[in-house]
């Protein structure tokens, strides 16, 4: 049962070190809590509440295994390598083709018009206005900010 405990904190540190150090998770990270906040617009079957989750669960975990792709070329050799080059390219590819995927599943369940204008409608309010700038303004700096503290070697 310990190792099967270990294994979740290994998890959840290999995610912290994504939220630390790579900015591209970061920003999955941010457009997955946009859509799951802007979903509460919508009245999604079950079978479109779990291709959204299935999706964003595609691109975040494509993401990690990247990160953990270019992190071991990386510790192999930092000579240039048209092998490692590929491996890192390819790995890029595969989170490319699961984040176009998820811009289309977004356009299917997300393009509804009358729902957009509510959504605007909603914004409008001077308070929740601010509110979804403030959301932006935070999530800007959490994702481009320059962290205080240096990448590991």
């Amino acid at each position: 049962m310990r190792s099967f405990a270990k294994s979740f904190l290994y998890a959840f540190r290999g995610i912290g070190y994504q939220l630390a150090y790579e900015r591209n998770f970061r920003i999955h990270c941010f457009a997955a809590l946009t859509v799951l906040l802007l979903s509460g617009f919508y009245e999604f079957s079950s079978v479109e509440w779990a291709l959204l989750i299935l999706q964003i669960c595609l691109v975040m975990g494509s993401e990690s295994l990247n990160t953990a792709i270019e992190q071991t070329d990386n510790k192999i050799t930092k000579e240039k390598s048209r092998h490692i080059r590929n491996a890192k390219d390819t790995a890029a590819a595969a989170v490319l083709i699961f984040a176009v995927g998820a811009v289309a599943i977004a356009y299917f369940l997300f393009w509804d018009l009358a729902v957009i204008a509510e959504i605007l409608r909603f914004f409008s309010i001077w308070h929740r206005a601010v509110l979804l700038a403030l959301y932006i303004a935070l999530m800007l700096f959490f994702i481009f900010c320059k962290k205080t503290y240096k990448k590991e070697k």
